[in-house]
């Protein structure tokens, strides 16, 4: 009997951090050059290869999936209806999980900890130079939303192809696409190439997630060989808060979210979508998720004209799960330090974090450097990031994989919408 691929998969990750959690535990405390160390060498490199496999698909994938899908469209009004849509979708769910994580982290208080319990958080205090280097202290909530805007438009379209810059390519797809319509004739043999380039990306990722148990297994088994088990109890009602936002905004308000607007039943579609969700966990990475995350969605029924657009703007500026939690991890170092923040103070928290989100980057630990706009926002230094790393690669995995659901729920809803606006049209025309 085959196994089906999810369930893999899970083998896979569940094998992995049993194995990285037992060699932790019994030679952590071996020297540097042991036979540990180049276990945890050969891991890590070895987990790496998945993840760079799949970014090697993301930017060709996005633009010809993009572009295709606006080519494809008969009326080229219909791409403003659904990029409408599709971004006040978005800006809904990262707003309801802001505010759920601020529910959540005022409902439990984790920063509220005995003096001891935070001069050992305290001593956890590393943080790297990509956070503290990167002036994002400096900037305003207005900048930020005009930085992103205005950072869209590339000054060099096979510079932003070169260097991943997801968001600038699928402007230029965008932009490339809508011209494509205005002349159908000349442009048929790009779009031929185009069509083509989406094919082979779409092959190339059934060809590596079939190999992706395995890769999941070294990747994570070398993740639970850096961090144990034992570093991650000071800060377990910390982390325990940020599960249960991510739990609730994930499984209860997404879906409720998705039976308002479809009336169908959310959780059918959470089930056929485990493949893209594990991945999402096991990689920390909706970039790297979202050749899987479009592949999968088509088999609910999601078409590619929905799926193709609404899926690679969510990996960029959808980040339900880093939103919240950011929102919480704030309120606990605010705690921690012992800050007071009032009404006001938590309302800033509140904008700030569901803009912030919109800048993080699609890769993993993005959420650290958009944290410092949010740290600076009430006035909390930004050396306190060093206090949550213990456990943010851990939380990273599981922020991912409600960025990938969140994505995937707007992906569902614009399709049904769009459904019922196609549905409509023809009962009008038979009448």
């Amino acid at each position: 009997m085959k196994i089906a691929l999810h369930w893999r998969i899970l083998i896979g990750i569940i094998s992995g951090i049993i194995l990285g959690i037992s060699l932790n535990y019994f030679f952590r405390n071996e020297p540097d050059d042991n036979f540990f160390y180049y276990i945890k060498f050969l891991f890590k490199y070895v987990g790496s290869v998945f993840v760079k496999l799949l970014k090697m698909l993301v930017v060709p994938l996005v633009m010809a999936s993009i572009y295709m899908s606006i080519v494809s469209l008969e009326n080229i009004a219909e791409i403003g209806k659904i990029g409408k849509k599709t971004i006040m979708y978005y800006m809904l769910t990262t707003a309801l999980a802001v505010l759920m994580g601020i529910v959540v982290v005022n409902i439990i208080q984790p920063g509220n900890v005995s003096l001891e319990t935070a001069s050992v958080l305290k001593k956890a205090m590393n943080v790297p130079d990509k956070v503290s280097s990167a002036g994002v202290g400096d900037k305003s909530s207005f900048e930020i939303v005009v930085d992103t805007l205005v950072g869209m438009i590339p000054d060099n379209p096979f510079n932003a192809l070169a260097t991943t810059n997801v968001l600038q390519v699928i402007f230029f797809s965008i932009f490339i696409a809508i011209i494509a319509v205005t002349m159908r004739e000349k442009s048929e043999p790009f779009n031929n190439l185009m069509k083509s380039v989406d094919a082979l990306m779409q092959k190339g990722v059934v060809t590596i997630m079939g190999l992706a148990p395995y890769f999941l297994f070294f990747l994570v088994g070398g993740i639970f060989m850096q961090i144990g088990i034992e570093a991650l109890l000071p800060l377990l009602k910390y982390a325990f808060t940020v599960l249960l936002g991510l739990l609730v905004h994930g499984f209860i308000i997404l879906p409720l979210v998705v039976w308002i607007f479809t009336k169908e039943n959310p959780y059918k579609y959470l089930l056929k979508m485990m493949t893209p969700l594990l991945t999402a966990w096991s990689t920390s990475s909706s970039a790297a998720t979202l050749p899987v995350t479009m592949k999968t969605v088509e088999k609910i029924g999601v078409s590619p004209k929905i799926s193709n657009f609404v899926l690679p703007l969510g990996a960029t500026i959808n980040m339900d799960g880093t939103a919240l939690y950011e929102s919480v991890a704030v309120i606990f170092i605010a705690g921690l330090l012992g800050v007071p923040l009032d009404f006001g103070q938590q309302v800033v928290i509140f904008l700030t974090a569901s803009l912030a989100a919109m800048g993080a980057a699609a890769i993993p630990g993005a959420g650290l450097v958009t944290m410092g706009i949010v740290l600076s926002a009430v006035g909390l230094p930004l050396e306190a990031i060093g206090i949550i790393l213990a456990v943010d690669a851990l939380l990273d995995q599981f922020r991912t994989t409600i960025n990938v659901w969140g994505d995937i729920t707007a992906a569902i809803v614009i399709n049904k919408s769009e459904k019922n606006k196609e549905e409509l049209e023809e009962s009008i025309l038979i009448e």
